[in-house]
């Protein structure tokens, strides 16, 4: 870690208090820690609120002179007080100048109106003569959400400040839209606007990009739970953002997305993952904690619906470099120009995602073709702790396209089934994927290889061709085979070459190529048990261009030449 130290040696006062000490997890595991710190963040807060609990206690002793009338009116006072009372925090609100007030659109005349005036079309243009573009498109991408309650906040010097939670930097999200505009430089003029995240109408096809940012513990009503899961379920994305840097904002994101997703948790992102690299490469940021600058990784997390990181939570704080305000003493800011390029990864991130998130968010109807009596081919997808279930339709794409091009009878239910399973032996074809690290039981790994002992195959592949599961497929395959390693094929091996058709070249998805421009044979690696090929792996994608999924930032084959090399590896497979 290089580290720049110009240590800035500030008292703690109340409006510096010390910073928690902030939570750090390996990339790709489970945020456990985030889960378990926030429900108790979450116990704290709520017993730190008010003294009912109290007062109650004695509303209940004996008063023998208290009169019925006071009774009720101390119920009142219990009752509604809380509810009038405004929570008072200990850190100071961000400051930052409001945006500037948005500028109405000019009206426009529709092709349908009438008008009394024949226009003059005026002098006729040279084909020399220069000509004014259009204008660029506007969109609104982006709503900051209102959420929360008003805030109070009391200075040294005794002045209280109430404000909204949910501003935090007002300027923030204006000029990150702004920096957008100006680097991504797509032909579109990006707007933002705010609204309630209680309210209807969050349409992920007009708005993408919900931003929620502050600094302090809030919780979701049941009307803003449904909104954002229906809202991230039709292909949106939120981003959290903790605006200075407070775990206690960052922990209550963890808690409250479990209302939202009770099964999933954040998972950190890969240094591989294309939020650092949609338009930045970004492996290093400027970070300033408690008057400290340094270097360090990004550090962001995420909720996934298949490989698309639809919840992202920054725990560094972004909010003071977007906005142009100072840096809190006590907060954890992310600095400089690193700040922006982060920024303008997740915009341009949000933005190539819609139509892979739009493609999840359909209902996926299940082939009503009738298997003949008889043999027919079965496979399934093994089902594990992680991210298994990466490719909704994929097990139809295969049957329809292995019965339209070799005529092969397919039974067309789709199957999933776990490595410990005694009926794993029914298939005699697995397919794998996912796109986080993860670890196999005991008794899945004899599973597993009594499986390809009796005959089994498996093909697996990188879910987007990321790092965390090509790592944690390799350890996995070592605890259960020890020496005997995957190793790579050549272009010429029989599987490629001896299947349903001759497989030469294939084309691979630009986000691929600029990885390594020169790919252009299949990549993969074989475990070969007594001379047989038992499994066949690929650190690239090919099941998502399999199941032609819109998936813009998948490493991996173009779906046309995904299908030819699926129909070979199936092929091969029942011959051998």
């Amino acid at each position: 870690m290089n580290r720049m130290v110009k240590p800035i040696k500030t008292p703690v006062t109340p409006s510096n208090p010390p910073m928690p000490t902030p939570v750090h997890l390996p990339a790709g595991r489970a945020a456990d820690s985030w889960t378990a710190v926030a429900e108790r963040i979450g116990d704290t807060a709520l017993a730190s609120r008010g003294a009912a609990p109290a007062v109650k206690k004695t509303l209940l002793s004996p008063w023998p002179w208290l009169h019925r009338a006071s009774l009720a009116w101390l119920c009142f006072l219990l009752f509604a007080l809380p509810a009038a009372a405004q929570r008072q925090v200990l850190f100071p609100p961000a400051e930052g100048k409001p945006p500037a007030a948005a500028k109405a659109p000019p009206k426009t005349q529709t092709g349908g109106e009438e008008t009394d005036v024949i226009p003059d079309p005026g002098p006729t243009m040279r084909k020399t003569q220069e000509r004014t573009p259009p204008p660029p498109t506007t969109l609104t991408v982006m709503y900051k959400v209102e959420y929360g309650e008003k805030l109070k906040y009391v200075h040294p010097d005794g002045t209280v400040q109430v404000f909204e939670q949910w501003q935090s930097y007002p300027g923030d999200a204006q000029k990150l839209i702004t920096a957008s505009n100006e680097r991504l430089a797509d032909g579109n003029n990006y707007q933002y606007a705010t609204k309630p995240l209680s309210s209807s109408g969050f349409d992920p096809v007009d708005i993408p990009i919900l931003y929620m940012t502050g600094d302090y513990d809030f919780t979701l009503t049941p009307a803003e739970v449904d909104n954002l899961r229906k809202y991230l379920n039709g292909g949106g994305t939120i981003i959290f953002n903790a605006a200075r840097g407070l775990d206690e904002f960052s922990l209550a994101v963890a808690r409250e997305m479990r209302k939202v997703y009770p099964q999933k948790q954040f998972m950190r992102l890969p240094l591989d993952h294309p939020v650092f690299n949609a338009r930045y490469r970004i492996q290093q940021v400027m970070t300033l904690v408690n008057g400290v600058q340094f270097q360090q990784p990004p550090e962001i997390y995420s909720m996934d619906i298949g490989t698309r990181a639809a919840a992202l939570l920054v725990p560094g704080g972004l909010g003071a470099a977007w906005s142009g305000a100072k840096y809190h003493p006590a907060g954890k800011h992310i600095t400089g120009e690193t700040a922006w390029r982060l920024g303008v990864n997740l915009v341009a991130y949000v933005l190539g995602s819609t139509e892979y998130g739009r493609f999840l968010a359909q209902q996926f109807p299940l082939y009503d073709g009738q298997s003949k009596p008889g043999d027919v081919f079965r496979h399934a997808t093994v089902m594990y702790r992680g991210s298994w279930d990466l490719h909704p339709g994929l097990q139809n794409s295969i049957a329809i396209g292995l019965n339209d091009n070799t005529k092969i009878d397919v039974d067309y239910s789709p199957h999933h089934i776990a490595l410990d399973d005694p009926q794993l032996g029914n298939y005699p074809l697995l397919f794998m994927s996912g796109h986080h690290d993860f670890e196999l039981t005991a008794k899945e790994i004899e599973g597993l290889k009594r499986y390809l002992e009796r005959g089994g195959m498996l093909i697996a592949s990188a879910g987007a061709g990321l790092k965390p599961f090509d790592t944690a497929f390799r350890r996995e395959i070592k605890k259960a085979f020890g020496r005997n390693e995957l190793v790579k094929l050549p272009p010429t091996h029989p599987v490629f070459t001896a299947g349903w058709n001759t497989l030469d070249k294939v084309t691979y998805t630009p986000t691929a190529l600029r990885d390594d421009p020169a790919l252009e044979y299949p990549e993969f690696h074989c475990l070969f048990i007594d001379q047989r090929p038992a499994i066949l792996y690929t650190p690239f994608d090919f099941q998502s261009a399999l199941n032609r999924e819109s998936n813009a930032y998948a490493k991996g084959i173009e779906p046309a030449d995904a299908l030819r090399v699926a129909l070979n590896l199936i092929t091969y497979a029942l011959s051998h």
